[in-house]
């Protein structure tokens, strides 16, 4: 008797926003796969990651939508997410390769890990590869010109959602700062930026690299306006805070050769 094949399981990156930001592992796969999963909000609600890769799917993949409320209600979330782990299993062992689709990268934020994590314990047999894609962080950073880390700085990704207090213990601590999650968030946001007097070496990216995407420092501008969930705010070090440092590196290692 033959052994039963067990299909692959593919947690698939695939960047912020603009199609031809998908890599060419992903393009691969997605070329190939019998089985797409995209995620979307709601019953019949459009799915972000979906119009990323449309244009790049045969006709002949099925597609399949699975529902990922957004909700902060863990209790009523968990058994969404199993029966959604439970249906890419039965895919899975119908010898069927399957590909999640996800924006930004697997491994940072996304609804693939819900996903995954579940899987593990309903179908542990199955075989998982993760393909990384350009996380909106990434993206944000490109065009803003805000960097994400240069020489010693330290970088800090966080909720903005997180408690006030740990906010502004982050900005205050850190030298880069990317504020995921902003969008129902911003007042508070900007108050703090504000107060700490980092407000005007901030960025605020919305969908960035869509075709609708928002890219500004005038963050004052949105304080009142609904944003997109995919919304992130950047936070940079001043120039003159940076050429200091690096004065002072220089200076440090001068006065070490000078020693020795």
């Amino acid at each position: 008797m033959s052994e039963v094949k067990i299909g692959r399981f593919y947690g698939l990156g695939v960047g912020p926003g603009a199609p031809d930001l998908l890599t060419l592992r992903a393009h691969r796969i997605l070329t190939t796969i019998p089985v797409v999963v995209y995620p979307a909000c709601k019953p019949g609600a459009s799915s972000y990651a979906w119009r990323i890769v449309r244009e790049h799917i045969p006709e002949a993949t099925r597609r399949l939508a699975q529902v990922f409320p957004m909700s902060r209600d863990w209790a009523s979330l968990i058994p969404v997410w199993r029966e959604n782990a439970r249906e890419i299993a039965a895919e899975l062992r119908a010898g069927n390769d399957v590909a999640f689709v996800t924006e930004g990268d697997p491994m940072l934020f996304s609804t693939f890990l819900h996903v995954w994590e579940l899987l593990r314990a309903e179908a542990p047999e199955v075989e998982v590869e993760v393909v990384p894609g350009v996380s909106s962080m990434c993206a944000a950073a490109a065009l803003t010109g805000i960097a994400l880390g240069q020489g010693d700085q330290r970088i800090a990704v966080i909720p903005a959602t997180w408690h006030e207090d740990a906010l502004r213990d982050a900005l205050v601590e850190w030298d880069v700062v990317v504020l995921m999650k902003v969008a129902r968030v911003l007042p508070r946001v900007i108050d703090l930026l504000k107060e700490l007097g980092r407000y005007d070496h901030a960025a605020l990216v919305s969908r960035g690299s869509s075709e609708q995407q928002i890219v500004t420092r005038d963050l004052e501008k949105f304080r009142d306006r609904r944003l997109n969930y995919l919304t992130t705010v950047l936070v940079g070090r001043p120039l003159a805070f940076v050429e200091g440092l690096l004065v002072e590196s220089l200076q440090a290692t001068i006065e070490e050769e000078e020693a020795s």
